[in-house]
Protein backbone atom coordinates (compact mmCIF):
# COMPACT_ATOMS: atom_id res chain seq x y z
CA UNK A 1 0.00 0.00 0.00
CA UNK A 2 2.51 2.28 1.03
CA UNK A 3 4.26 1.95 -2.55
CA UNK A 4 0.64 3.24 -4.13
CA UNK A 5 1.20 6.36 -1.97
CA UNK A 6 2.44 9.43 -2.37
CA UNK A 7 3.25 10.35 1.18
CA UNK A 8 6.65 9.38 2.78
CA UNK A 9 6.41 6.40 6.01
CA UNK A 10 6.96 9.02 8.41
CA UNK A 11 4.09 11.46 7.27
CA UNK A 12 1.80 8.11 6.60
CA UNK A 13 2.55 6.70 9.72
CA UNK A 14 0.49 10.21 11.42
CA UNK A 15 -2.98 8.37 10.37
CA UNK A 16 -4.74 6.74 12.88
CA UNK A 17 -6.84 4.77 10.32
CA UNK A 18 -5.82 3.75 7.30
CA UNK A 19 -8.52 2.23 4.61
CA UNK A 20 -7.71 0.76 1.20
CA UNK A 21 -10.98 1.79 -1.32
CA UNK A 22 -11.50 -1.30 -4.25
CA UNK A 23 -13.85 -0.60 -6.77
CA UNK A 24 -14.99 -4.05 -7.14
CA UNK A 25 -18.09 -4.38 -9.54
CA UNK A 26 -21.38 -5.51 -8.49
CA UNK A 27 -24.80 -5.21 -10.43
CA UNK A 28 -27.00 -4.37 -7.85
CA UNK A 29 -24.80 -1.79 -6.33
CA UNK A 30 -23.88 -0.40 -9.81
CA UNK A 31 -27.26 -0.27 -10.73
CA UNK A 32 -28.51 1.69 -7.38
CA UNK A 33 -24.92 3.84 -7.89
CA UNK A 34 -26.05 4.56 -11.73
CA UNK A 35 -30.10 5.54 -10.65
CA UNK A 36 -28.98 7.81 -7.62
CA UNK A 37 -26.94 9.39 -9.94
CA UNK A 38 -28.48 10.12 -12.59
CA UNK A 39 -31.53 11.21 -10.28
CA UNK A 40 -30.01 13.87 -8.84
CA UNK A 41 -28.42 15.53 -12.01
CA UNK A 42 -32.20 15.30 -13.02
CA UNK A 43 -33.54 16.93 -9.82
CA UNK A 44 -30.70 19.26 -10.57
CA UNK A 45 -31.64 20.38 -13.67
CA UNK A 46 -35.66 20.56 -12.62
CA UNK A 47 -34.71 22.72 -9.69
CA UNK A 48 -32.41 25.30 -11.90
CA UNK A 49 -35.34 25.19 -14.20
CA UNK A 50 -37.97 26.55 -11.89
CA UNK A 51 -35.21 29.28 -10.41
CA UNK A 52 -34.91 30.70 -13.67
CA UNK A 53 -37.89 30.18 -15.58
CA UNK A 54 -40.58 29.55 -13.40
CA UNK A 55 -39.40 31.72 -10.64
CA UNK A 56 -41.78 29.44 -8.16
CA UNK A 57 -40.81 26.42 -6.18
CA UNK A 58 -42.95 23.58 -6.92
CA UNK A 59 -44.30 21.40 -3.95
CA UNK A 60 -44.43 18.36 -6.11
CA UNK A 61 -40.89 17.77 -6.48
CA UNK A 62 -40.90 17.41 -2.33
CA UNK A 63 -41.25 13.38 -2.86
CA UNK A 64 -38.33 13.26 -5.28
CA UNK A 65 -36.05 15.55 -3.47
CA UNK A 66 -36.87 13.35 -0.25
CA UNK A 67 -35.32 10.61 -1.80
CA UNK A 68 -31.97 12.06 -2.46
CA UNK A 69 -31.69 14.07 0.21
CA UNK A 70 -29.24 12.96 2.61
CA UNK A 71 -31.13 11.14 6.21
CA UNK A 72 -29.21 13.96 8.03
CA UNK A 73 -29.27 17.46 6.95
CA UNK A 74 -26.15 18.41 6.02
CA UNK A 75 -26.45 22.31 7.78
CA UNK A 76 -27.72 20.14 10.95
CA UNK A 77 -24.22 17.80 10.87
CA UNK A 78 -22.26 20.67 10.50
CA UNK A 79 -23.99 22.27 13.74
CA UNK A 80 -23.63 18.72 15.95
CA UNK A 81 -20.04 18.42 14.92
CA UNK A 82 -19.18 22.23 15.91
CA UNK A 83 -21.37 21.81 19.20
CA UNK A 84 -19.41 18.47 20.25
CA UNK A 85 -15.74 20.05 19.12
CA UNK A 86 -16.56 23.38 21.49
CA UNK A 87 -18.43 21.83 24.16
CA UNK A 88 -17.74 18.23 24.84
CA UNK A 89 -14.46 16.83 26.62
CA UNK A 90 -14.47 12.98 27.03
CA UNK A 91 -12.24 11.43 29.31
CA UNK A 92 -11.70 7.81 29.90
CA UNK A 93 -12.87 5.60 32.18
CA UNK A 94 -11.35 2.70 34.25
CA UNK A 95 -13.18 -0.02 32.02
CA UNK A 96 -12.11 1.58 29.21
CA UNK A 97 -8.34 2.15 30.17
CA UNK A 98 -8.36 -1.69 31.30
CA UNK A 99 -9.82 -2.55 27.64
CA UNK A 100 -7.27 -0.36 25.77
CA UNK A 101 -4.36 -1.51 27.95
CA UNK A 102 -5.78 -5.38 27.21
CA UNK A 103 -5.61 -4.79 23.66
CA UNK A 104 -2.55 -3.05 23.46
CA UNK A 105 -0.67 -5.61 26.05
CA UNK A 106 -2.09 -8.55 24.17
CA UNK A 107 -1.18 -7.42 20.57
CA UNK A 108 2.37 -7.09 21.35
CA UNK A 109 2.71 -10.56 23.22
CA UNK A 110 2.12 -12.30 20.66
CA UNK A 111 5.11 -11.13 19.11
CA UNK A 112 7.55 -14.36 19.26
CA UNK A 113 11.47 -14.28 18.45
CA UNK A 114 12.38 -12.47 15.33
CA UNK A 115 8.49 -11.60 14.61
CA UNK A 116 7.06 -8.31 13.17
CA UNK A 117 6.24 -6.03 15.28
CA UNK A 118 1.94 -5.70 14.57
CA UNK A 119 1.40 -2.44 17.04
CA UNK A 120 3.93 0.67 18.82
CA UNK A 121 2.92 3.05 21.22
CA UNK A 122 1.48 5.48 18.14
CA UNK A 123 -1.79 2.94 17.60
CA UNK A 124 -2.16 3.06 21.14
CA UNK A 125 -2.64 7.26 21.31
CA UNK A 126 -4.75 6.90 17.73
CA UNK A 127 -7.07 3.89 19.97
CA UNK A 128 -7.17 7.03 22.69
CA UNK A 129 -7.85 9.23 20.47
CA UNK A 130 -10.71 7.54 18.48
CA UNK A 131 -12.36 6.52 21.68
CA UNK A 132 -12.20 9.87 22.60
CA UNK A 133 -14.11 11.24 19.54
CA UNK A 134 -16.92 8.19 19.98
CA UNK A 135 -17.30 9.43 23.32
CA UNK A 136 -17.90 12.71 21.80
CA UNK A 137 -19.75 11.94 18.83
CA UNK A 138 -22.26 10.70 21.68
CA UNK A 139 -21.95 14.22 23.45
CA UNK A 140 -20.41 11.98 26.84
CA UNK A 141 -18.06 13.34 28.81
CA UNK A 142 -16.82 9.76 29.59
CA UNK A 143 -15.68 7.37 27.06
CA UNK A 144 -16.84 4.26 28.41
CA UNK A 145 -15.91 0.53 27.35
CA UNK A 146 -18.50 0.29 24.41
CA UNK A 147 -16.65 3.40 22.78
CA UNK A 148 -13.54 1.22 22.85
CA UNK A 149 -15.15 -1.56 21.48
CA UNK A 150 -16.42 0.46 18.90
CA UNK A 151 -12.86 1.15 17.94
CA UNK A 152 -11.15 -1.39 18.33
CA UNK A 153 -13.53 -2.85 15.81
CA UNK A 154 -12.37 -0.51 13.20
CA UNK A 155 -8.86 -0.56 13.87
CA UNK A 156 -8.65 -4.30 13.42
CA UNK A 157 -10.38 -3.97 10.55
CA UNK A 158 -7.85 -1.24 9.46
CA UNK A 159 -4.76 -3.45 10.20
CA UNK A 160 -5.80 -6.20 8.29
CA UNK A 161 -6.31 -4.50 5.28
CA UNK A 162 -3.24 -2.56 5.36
CA UNK A 163 -0.98 -4.37 7.55
CA UNK A 164 -0.70 -8.05 6.88
CA UNK A 165 2.01 -9.21 5.48
CA UNK A 166 1.34 -10.71 2.38
CA UNK A 167 3.92 -13.91 2.73
CA UNK A 168 3.34 -14.83 6.72
CA UNK A 169 -0.01 -13.70 7.32
CA UNK A 170 0.91 -11.66 10.66
CA UNK A 171 0.17 -8.14 11.10
CA UNK A 172 3.87 -6.31 11.01
CA UNK A 173 2.98 -2.49 11.40
CA UNK A 174 5.97 -1.08 9.19
CA UNK A 175 5.10 -3.11 6.40
CA UNK A 176 1.93 -0.79 6.18
CA UNK A 177 3.47 2.52 6.52
CA UNK A 178 7.10 1.48 4.59
CA UNK A 179 6.09 -1.13 2.02
CA UNK A 180 8.27 -3.35 3.54
CA UNK A 181 7.47 -6.33 5.70
CA UNK A 182 10.46 -8.06 8.06
CA UNK A 183 10.46 -10.93 5.70
CA UNK A 184 11.67 -8.95 2.79
CA UNK A 185 13.71 -6.50 5.03
CA UNK A 186 16.27 -9.54 6.52
CA UNK A 187 16.06 -10.68 2.75
CA UNK A 188 17.76 -7.38 2.13
CA UNK A 189 20.05 -8.02 4.96
CA UNK A 190 21.07 -11.21 3.50
CA UNK A 191 21.84 -9.60 0.16
CA UNK A 192 23.44 -7.25 1.36
CA UNK A 193 25.70 -9.28 3.35
CA UNK A 194 26.51 -11.33 0.65
CA UNK A 195 27.90 -8.68 -1.72
CA UNK A 196 29.89 -7.44 0.96
CA UNK A 197 31.16 -10.86 1.51
CA UNK A 198 32.28 -11.21 -2.23
CA UNK A 199 33.16 -7.81 -3.06
CA UNK A 200 36.88 -8.73 -2.41
CA UNK A 201 36.54 -11.37 -4.93
CA UNK A 202 35.00 -9.23 -7.71
CA UNK A 203 36.79 -5.89 -8.04
CA UNK A 204 34.39 -4.92 -10.84
CA UNK A 205 31.32 -6.05 -8.93
CA UNK A 206 29.77 -9.19 -7.85
CA UNK A 207 28.28 -11.37 -10.74
CA UNK A 208 24.02 -11.34 -10.23
CA UNK A 209 24.32 -15.32 -10.85
CA UNK A 210 26.70 -15.41 -7.97
CA UNK A 211 24.75 -13.52 -5.78
CA UNK A 212 21.66 -15.43 -6.15
CA UNK A 213 23.31 -18.96 -6.07
CA UNK A 214 24.53 -18.13 -2.59
CA UNK A 215 21.31 -16.43 -1.65
CA UNK A 216 19.71 -19.71 -2.53
CA UNK A 217 21.94 -21.46 -0.49
CA UNK A 218 20.69 -19.12 2.33
CA UNK A 219 17.23 -20.27 1.81
CA UNK A 220 16.22 -16.68 -0.65
CA UNK A 221 14.69 -18.20 -4.16
CA UNK A 222 15.68 -16.77 -6.95
CA UNK A 223 13.16 -14.69 -8.40
CA UNK A 224 12.80 -13.12 -4.37
CA UNK A 225 16.45 -12.20 -4.70
CA UNK A 226 16.58 -10.61 -8.35
CA UNK A 227 13.77 -8.82 -7.16
CA UNK A 228 15.19 -7.29 -4.12
CA UNK A 229 18.45 -6.37 -6.26
CA UNK A 230 16.10 -4.39 -8.35
CA UNK A 231 14.74 -2.63 -5.43
CA UNK A 232 18.49 -2.18 -4.24
CA UNK A 233 19.36 -0.78 -7.26
CA UNK A 234 16.52 1.54 -8.07
CA UNK A 235 16.77 3.23 -3.94
CA UNK A 236 20.84 3.45 -5.39
CA UNK A 237 21.95 1.36 -2.28
CA UNK A 238 23.83 -0.54 -4.94
CA UNK A 239 25.18 -0.19 -8.31
CA UNK A 240 26.37 -1.57 -11.17
CA UNK A 241 29.99 -0.73 -12.11
CA UNK A 242 29.15 -3.25 -15.43
CA UNK A 243 25.95 -5.23 -16.65
CA UNK A 244 24.34 -7.33 -14.30
CA UNK A 245 27.56 -6.78 -11.42
CA UNK A 246 26.94 -5.53 -8.48
CA UNK A 247 28.51 -2.86 -5.61
CA UNK A 248 27.33 -1.97 -2.17
CA UNK A 249 27.12 1.91 -2.50
CA UNK A 250 29.11 2.99 0.55
CA UNK A 251 27.54 5.08 3.26
CA UNK A 252 24.13 3.16 3.23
Amino acid sequence: MAEQINLSPTLLSRFDLIFVLTDDPNPERDRMLAEHILKTHELGEKLEKMRNVVSEYSKQLDPEIKKVSPVIDPDLLRKYIAYAKRTVFPVLSEEAKKKIIEFYVGMRGKVKENSPVPITARQLEALVRLAEASARMRLSDTVEPEDVDRVLKIMKRSLEQIAVDPETGEIDIDYAFSGTSKTQRDRIIVIKRIIEELEKEYEKGVPENVIIEEAEKRGIEKAKAREILLKLREKGELYCPKVDHYKIVHGY
